[in-house]
Order: structure tokens, then sequence, then C-alpha cells
């Protein structure tokens, strides 16, 4: 016999378990309705946002946060009671522990910011908490730890936490607290260090922190702030030796007391390679064309603004003695008033000029070029190789066309006899 099933029964336990779910999902949309409101107002009116829902986490949070300073026992309630409804608010564990700090209770303020900041790793404002909060413990260990996090996850920050990095760095007998982030050398580390290397009162603050890279190779921006700070200081022996044991072996081997002479590798704005910058109305950059020696050669092209050129330059640390530049140029209608010349100075310890190529200007196809010149035993211990542009009256600077250069050197001249070129 097939038992038959009640009609009604079955529609009274089908509308109950419809109540039922209906019930769920009213709560559900009601919770979320209020969840809703109170992340609407939790930012911006906190109070309004706990009349929708007392238990809001952000709000009473944020609410917690307006009490700080006028009642800071009420904030401590409202952040304990953050916390049982969001145990992973890393904020809150911040503001928690700045209140036990001011009513001294350290040790429980020091569990507290390290709960803070280890859940919240990604959030730079908890982390600058963190490290003004360990700076005042006097753990700068700790509070460098939180700069450097900080600072991984938002580069913008290094404008105003570098100088207080600077000012820490200068005190020799905090520097060693920096050496492990010099050995990690964190994305940011490469930056600190170039703004030190031009900011720092001492050259020993540049040095103890480029030294503490150990057996790790500084990187190539590392590198040339260094180089670039101790040619500042005139430690050019010190300079130039730094720089060349970075170079490979081909570049060491090229021939010649000019570097990449030949412009086969990029003009790299450092050291005692190629010096240059691009003022309006001129550009210079290493190209193929017809006719060079090798891959590429030196082009400097000017588009007829006036510009007192003197934006390539290379350093040079010649012995005393006599010397020749010689090269290859090609001019390209190269139109100016007095032309445009390469000058060999004496750059330190005093400034003069040795002396001058011909003037260059208008067309011609590739040809040789050079001049001589004599480095003094004293007072010339670095040279400067300029190219520059001629001119006295404003209308002088007014240059338009190209010029080429191409296998550069410079030679010591053996003969007693030789006699330098007398500047114009």
């Amino acid at each position: 016999m097939v038992a038959t099933r009640s009609p009604g029964k079955d529609s009274f336990k089908q509308a109950i378990r419809w109540l039922a779910i209906t019930g769920v999902g009213l709560f559900l949309a009601w919770r979320i309705l209020l969840l809703g409101i109170g992340e609407h107002y939790a930012s911006r009116d906190p109070e309004q946002a706990l009349a929708w829902d007392a238990r809001h986490p952000l709000a009473l949070r944020n609410q917690a946060a307006r009490l700080l300073e006028s009642a800071p026992e009420q904030a401590g309630h409202l952040l304990q009671e953050t916390l049982r409804q969001n145990p992973s608010d890393a904020r809150a564990y911040a503001m928690l522990a700045l209140l036990r700090e001011r009513a001294g209770h350290l040790a429980v303020a020091q569990q507290l910011m390290e709960q803070a900041s280890a859940l919240g790793p990604r959030l730079w404002p908890v982390q600058l908490e963190a490290a003004g909060f360990w700076l005042r413990q006097r753990r700068l260990d700790q509070a460098i730890q939180s700069w450097d996090t900080a600072l991984q996850m938002r580069a913008s920050l290094s404008e105003e936490i570098f100088p207080l990095l600077l000012r820490i760095a200068e005190r020799p007998g905090l520097r060693p607290s920096f050496f492990p982030l010099a050995r990690t050398s964190p994305s940011w580390w490469p930056n600190f260090f170039a703004y030190v290397a031009v900011n720092a009162e001492q050259l020993a603050t540049v040095r103890a922190l480029y030294d503490a890279k150990g057996e790790r190779s500084p990187s190539a921006q590392e590198r040339q702030s260094f180089v670039s700070r101790l040619q500042w200081e005139g430690q050019w022996m010190e300079a130039y030796f730094t720089w060349v044991n970075a170079l490979d072996k081909v570049e060491v081997q090229a021939p010649g007391n000019l570097f990449n002479g030949h412009f086969e590798r990029p003009l790299a704005n450092e050291g005692f390679g190629w010096h240059f910058s691009q003022p309006r109305g001129v550009e210079i950059d290493t190209v193929s064309t017809s006719g060079m020696e090798g891959e590429q050669a030196l082009r400097v092209a000017f588009f007829g603004q006036r510009v007192r050129f003197k934006h390539l330059f290379q350093p040079l640390l010649l012995s005393p003695g006599a010397y020749q530049l010689r090269g290859n140029v090609r001019l390209d209608n190269l139109e100016t008033t007095l032309g445009l010349r390469w000058t060999v100075y004496c750059l330190a310890p005093a400034q003069q000029q040795l002396a001058a190529s011909e003037r260059l200007a208008g067309a011609s196809l590739w040809r040789r070029f050079s001049f001589s010149f004599e480095v003094p035993t004293e007072d010339c211990s670095v040279q400067l190789l300029g190219l520059e542009l001629l001119g006295r009256a404003p209308a002088d600077f007014e240059v338009r066309g190209t010029a080429w250069f191409d296998s550069l050197a410079i030679e010591p001249v053996m003969e007693a006899h030789s006699v330098p070129v007398k500047p114009e």
C-alpha cells in the first residue's frame, strides 16, 4: 500500500521552509543595509554610522580617532570594541598602542605596536606611526625597519623620510643601524644613497654607507653617486679607481687616454666618461652615419637657437707632459659666427685653459684634425676636455647645422720640441 501525502501538511512545511529562508534573507538584507549605511557614514560621520550599527568596526575606530586627545579613556574602549569586531584591524592596534604609551604602559604599548606592524605590512600609515613610536622608545633598528616597509609600499614617502634618515646617518654612532639595509639593498636604497651623496655634510657618511655593502657589489646608481661625490670633494684618484674598477675588460683596455673616444658605447654621464646635457635647440647622441670608423659616431646637432654651448665634456687625469689630441670630424652646414672648438683646461686645483683646436664651421667631408697641449707639472692634476661654441655678442651664439666626431684619442708626444697650440 502506497502512502499518500497530505497536501495540507506539505504546503505547511513548504511555507515554514520559505518563511525561514525569507527570514534569513531579510536578516541578511537588513544587515547588509546596515553595513552599507555604516560604511557610508563611517568616515564622514562615525557617530551617525554607529547609530545605524553600534558594532560597525570602521565607525568605532574613526570615532576613537576623534577622541584620542579629548577623551582618551573613551577612545580606548571604542578601540577595544573595534578589535572585538575586527581582530585584524592594524590601525586600531596602532592607536591603542599610542594610548597605552601616553598612559605609561610601555610594555603593553610595544606589544600592541608589534601586532599593528605584523597585521599591516602594506599599510604605510601604520608603518609610519610605528616608526615614530619605536624612535620614541629609542629602538632605532625597529624604527628603520618600519620606514623600510613604508618606503617599499609608497616610494613618494622618500621626500618626507630621506631627510630624517640622513640626519640619523650623519651621527657616527648611529650609522651601523643602516648597514643591514645597505647589504640587502631594498628597492628604495639606491635613491636614498644618491640623496645622501648629494646632501650629506660629511664625506665620511657617504663612504661609510658605500663601504657597508661588503661583498655585495653596489648598483651602478650607487657607484656613480659615490664617484660624483668624490669628484666634488676633490678626491680624484679615489673617484677614478672606484669608477675604473667597474669597467669591463674591453673598456679598460681601450687605447688612448680618452674614454669611449670612438663613441661605440652610449654617453653615460658618469665618472670619467663623457658628460653631456641637451639645452634647448641642441641634440647630442651617438648614431651610425656614412664614412665613420666603427659602428657609431658622435652627432652634435644645432637647430638655430641661441645657446652658449659648453655641454659636452670629459674629465682627465693626465700626467704632466706633452700630448696630442687627434680625431675625425665632419661638418654638415654648421652655420656659426665664430665656430665650434675642442678645448683642454686645467680643472684642479687651479683652472686655466691649456689649448684649443681649430675653429670648426661650414661644411666638410670626414677629415682629420688635431692639436697639441702640455700638462704642467704644478696645479693641474685634473684636466677637462670640452666642446664649446665661441662667441662674444649674443648673436654669435645662434647656431644651426651638425658636427660629427669619431675616433678621438689623446696620445703622449715624445718629442721634446713639441709646442702646444696657444688658445685664441
